[in-house]
């Protein structure tokens, strides 16, 4: 008598999925798109989630919570090193507790590199879509994309680049890019745009650029500032023009970022730039120039409205709401991982204008946007990658042809239809869902496999007056036995021991052989203690694991 098959055990590591940052609203969208399916056995491991977080109520799925609050015990090991914030603290015991078939993760290298190097990695499918923003990217990073099961990217540009830097060797399977909520960003009519204009403080019949952006480094709000400044102060554009821009900036400050005022002042357009305030008291909003961080709030009189932020911002309506006083939507940076506000922008229908550069390139092309052409190309130091400074005399062109143009709506109705094709959430799930379904139909789980237990390595069985590179090929052989992989980061041991030093930042310590064989040791400890678990299927009692049991029977 037939059984049914066993279903695909599928664990997404990103943010939480209740949570409104990109990460978060990608493993809401498909995770619940791929729970609907019945298929799978589906577990969420939730970056900046609690045990018993209120916000969790909406996951039909196991879920384990991964942070924990200042007062919590165990804050001080959560604080110990940066990744124990992405999941690396619990990430074997989550494993071992649900035993995945496959790991899904969709965040940057930094936020899951660790997962490599888990001693429990053999024992999963291990898939990865990186934001990749720029090229080339890093060796190191290759380097563990080329070791994932699979790869997914965010962009078509982003997989031409690991496909050239890979020479093809990487296990690109498709573009999975984020989609958008096409029902809460969708274009109001004329009368509505017009009553939204009044009710935030918008000049009735101004010509706004909008952009949405956090206020960093790499985000080129200095740029747009200047391209308003020269418009204003060109005497060959039109009086039309110059008298109704504005520049609509939905940004915070401070941040670890621009110093606003300053460079409103400098490039002469402080009275024609205008921020989202935010009322921490009753949530007003409200369209400003530039009146410090802080304002009193028209609405209930106290001093609370500040620009919005990360910590304090805008629900996903009242920012529809903002993209609908927009005419014209820049996307403004050196690069971009994805760049989801101006998809967001397009679904309401505001044509967009973007660096032809990065997975901004990926609009241009899907969206019909402007791509505004570059004016040069620099190698960034901390990242190594090349980036890209616009042209603004091109963006100031575009804009003036753009304000003149007769078929504004059209271009929006485009825009709109064409957000629908490309970015419709229903088929970026489909294109995970048609993958799982094609590796489940052969997939044999290997949870089950006979323990591999490996020896700690006597240094008195290493052969005298062996090089480096012979140590590494010797303890290979004889004690990791192919359970780990000559890559990259053992290349690079094998370089800092030859120079008998490594380089962390601007610090410069000692490194020798035996650094060297320490490391493969703590490998070696590492594999057996995840294998005595494995095999003799340890049961664990934390919180977290304890929380997603009792939320997998609800």
């Amino acid at each position: 008598m037939a059984t049914d098959k066993r279903k695909l055990k599928v664990l997404m590591c990103s943010e939480a999925s209740f949570l409104s940052s990109g990460f978060g609203v990608y493993a809401k969208e498909v995770l619940s798109r791929l729970h609907r399916t019945n298929k799978y056995e589906i577990a969420e491991f939730a970056s900046y989630g609690f045990v018993n977080d209120p916000r969790d109520t909406a996951i039909k799925w196991r879920y384990y919570a991964n942070a924990v609050k200042s007062e919590d015990g165990r804050y001080k090991e959560y604080m110990s090193r940066p990744d124990n914030q992405f999941g690396r603290w619990r990430f074997e015991k989550v494993l071992l507790d649900f035993k995945p078939d496959v790991v899904i993760d969709v965040r940057d290298y930094w936020m899951n590199s660790y997962q490599r190097w888990s001693p429990l990695r053999k024992f999963v499918h291990w898939v990865l879509m990186p934001t990749v923003d720029s090229e080339p990217q890093q060796e190191e990073w290759i380097d563990t994309f080329l070791s994932a099961d699979a790869i997914f990217t965010y962009s078509d540009w982003g997989a031409q680049v690991l496909k050239k830097q890979t020479a093809g060797s990487v296990n690109y399977i498709d573009t999975a890019s984020p989609g958008v909520d096409l029902t809460t960003f969708k274009p109001y009519s004329a009368t509505e745009k017009a009553g939204i204009r009044k009710a935030l403080g918008v000049p009735e019949n101004a010509f706004v650029i909008g952009s949405v952006m956090r206020n960093q480094k790499r985000k080129l709000i200095p740029e747009l500032f200047n391209v308003i400044g020269n418009i204003l102060k060109d005497k060959n554009i039109s009086d039309d023009i110059r008298n109704n821009i504005y520049l609509y900036m939905h940004t915070s400050y401070p941040d670890a970022g621009w110093d606003l005022p300053q460079i409103l002042k400098e490039y002469g357009c402080i009275n024609r730039v205008l921020f989202s305030y935010v009322c921490k008291k009753c949530s007003f909003i409200q369209a400003n120039v530039f009146t410090g961080p802080t304002k009193v709030c028209p609405r209930c009189l106290e001093k609370s409205m500040a620009l919005s932020s990360v910590t304090h911002g805008v629900s996903t309506n009242d920012l529809s709401l903002i993209y609908n006083t927009f005419d014209l939507y820049v996307q403004y940076s050196i690069c971009e991982g994805f760049g989801m506000p101006q998809v967001e922008a397009a679904a309401c229908g505001v044509p967009i204008a973007t660096v032809n550069y990065s997975a901004m390139c990926d609009v241009v092309n899907k969206l019909e946007a402007y791509p505004v052409p570059i004016a040069s190309y620099f190698k960034e130091l901390e990242t190594q990658a090349i980036r890209t400074y616009p042209d603004n005399n091109s963006l100031i062109e575009y804009i003036v042809k753009f304000y003149h143009s007769s078929d504004k709506s059209e271009m929006s109705k485009k825009t709109r239809s064409l957000t629908e094709k490309h970015y419709n959430w229903d088929n970026i799930a489909l294109k995970w869902e048609t993958y799982l379904d094609k590796l489940s139909n052969n997939y044999v789980s290997k949870w089950n496999d006979p323990p591999n237990i490996l020896s700690k390595i006597d240094t008195a069985s290493i052969p005298a007056n062996l090089s480096n590179i012979d140590i590494i090929q010797f303890v290979f052989d004889k004690y990791l036995k192919h359970t780990y992989t000559l890559d990259k980061n053992v290349l690079d041991m094998l370089k800092q021991a030859d120079y008998g030093f490594t380089i962390n930042g601007m610090s410069i310590s000692g490194y020798n052989t035996k650094d060297m064989i320490d490391y493969f040791n703590t490998l070696i400890d590492n594999n057996n203690q995840a294998e005595y678990a494995r095999v003799n299927a340890l049961k664990f009692n934390d919180d977290y694991i304890e929380y997603a049991n009792i939320k997998d029977h609800k």
